[in-house]
């Protein structure tokens, strides 16, 4: 049976996503800052999608930190903040 390990339920997703929010509001000017900051296991949940949406299930935004190319459609670097409140 195959089991994502990088599933926004998985516990090492949701206890990084909960380290990154206890640091937010932060900002990655690149994913090497981010990497740096986090290791390369959170760059790869990040890749594959968990733990943005374990991060956005606690309250986080988790963005590109700008956009760069021809068009500024390529994304580069991570922005976490709180969500708004509706």
């Amino acid at each position: 049976m195959f089991e994502d390990r990088y599933h926004k339920d998985q516990p090492a997703v949701k206890a990084m996503a909960q380290r990154i929010a206890n640091n937010s509001p932060q900002v990655f000017a690149t994913q090497n800052d981010f990497v740096s900051a986090y290791g390369p296991e959170a760059a790869d949940m990040v890749g594959k999608s968990g733990l943005l949406a374990a991060l956005w299930d606690i309250g986080i935004e988790a963005v590109p930190a700008s956009f760069e190319g021809e068009a500024r459609n390529q994304p580069r670097g991570l922005k976490t903040s709180p969500r708004g409140r509706e």
